[in-house]
């Protein structure tokens, strides 16, 4: 049988920790806040359950242009839009006005991540450890921006840091399992990824992770277990329904597999990895064209198919 090449979502790096802020639009009435940039933000305070406009926020800029908070709250709002550029823009204005403001350059630094400018995040994240050494989650941030650009070493001592720090860092211990299964290392990956579902059950990706490590281990039971907790969590979690899928098909049982795989592509019509193991589970049921056309439409998607498989179909069909 042919075993679908299957996994490639090992090592789905979770969220970066963003800097927390709450705002507060307005203590009385619209009238008063109009006169005080305060009504428009409050950085670690609380508010009245409503969030501000951009509006509100550049509002607060132009009423206190001097003051740094003014800026950072809009940067948040701006990264929060996507708009990181804009964002990078008013961090850096915010850290002009406050070059101690540690939040500030933590806040760039995910916006230069989010942009793919790994070293300038590396820079921020640097510089926010200086001024707040006991900043967990400035490691955690540093680690994996390291990680994306496969510093693997220097990304598991950012989370050792961040864990030592903060010991019940759920994401940090996921994402230290992950670099360790990069570096070749399964027991400690296998380990640490059952230490972020300890301290936090509702973490998908870690079922997920773990659960491509059971399967890589030829543990199937246990696989399936975690794919369908991680589904259980997430049911739109795509990703998962296909290697559940995968792992049916190393079972044999194709009837399974082919709901799962069906299930992930009406998810993510991009998947071309399910395509590819649908076209597995078609063959072994001897719908041939139809495994025909989706080994061809994960070719199309970009998949290195197994041409052994492919030759195979073209012979059955008479392509």
């Amino acid at each position: 049988m042919f075993k679908g090449d299957g996994h490639l979502f090992l090592g789905k790096i979770t969220r970066y920790i963003k800097v927390s802020v709450t705002f507060i639009l307005c203590f009385n009435s619209a009238l008063v806040c109009a006169q005080t940039a305060k009504g428009y933000y409050n950085r670690g305070g609380s508010y009245n359950n409503s969030s501000p406009t951009m509006e509100d926020l550049d509002k607060a800029v132009a009423m206190s242009p001097g003051l740094s908070d003014a800026y950072f709250d809009r940067a948040l709002a701006l990264a929060q839009l996507g708009k990181f550029a804009e964002a990078i823009a008013d961090f850096s204005e915010a850290i002009r006005l406050n070059p101690q403001d540690a939040e500030a350059f933590q806040g760039r630094g995910n916006a230069y991540a989010a942009k793919g400018n790994f070293i300038g995040a590396i820079a921020d994240f640097s510089k926010a450890i200086d001024l707040d050494p006991a900043d967990a989650g400035a490691y955690y941030n540093r680690g994996l921006t390291r990680a994306n650009q496969g510093d693997l070493s220097r990304a598991i001592t950012d989370f050792t840091k961040a864990i030592t720090i903060n010991p019940q860092f759920a994401d940090a211990y996921h994402n230290r399992g992950l670099t360790w299964g990069r570096q070749g290392n399964p027991t400690q990956a296998m380990a640490d990824l059952s230490h972020a579902i300890a301290i936090d059950p509702t973490l998908a990706d870690a079922y997920y992770n773990r659960g491509i490590g059971y399967d890589k281990q030829g543990d199937h039971l246990r696989a399936t277990a975690d794919f369908s907790k991680a589904i259980g969590i997430n049911p739109k979690f795509a990703e998962a329904y296909t290697n559940r899928g995968s792992v049916e098909i190393e079972e044999g049982n194709f009837s399974d597999a082919r709901a799962d795989l069906t299930i992930a592509i009406e998810m993510d019509p991009g998947l071309a990895q399910a395509y590819n193991d649908r076209a597995i589970v078609y063959y072994q049921l001897k719908e041939y064209n139809k495994a025909w056309g989706d080994l061809n439409k994960a070719k199309d998607l970009g998949l290195a198919i197994n041409s052994e498989f492919r030759n195979i179909l073209k012979k059955i069909l008479n392509k």
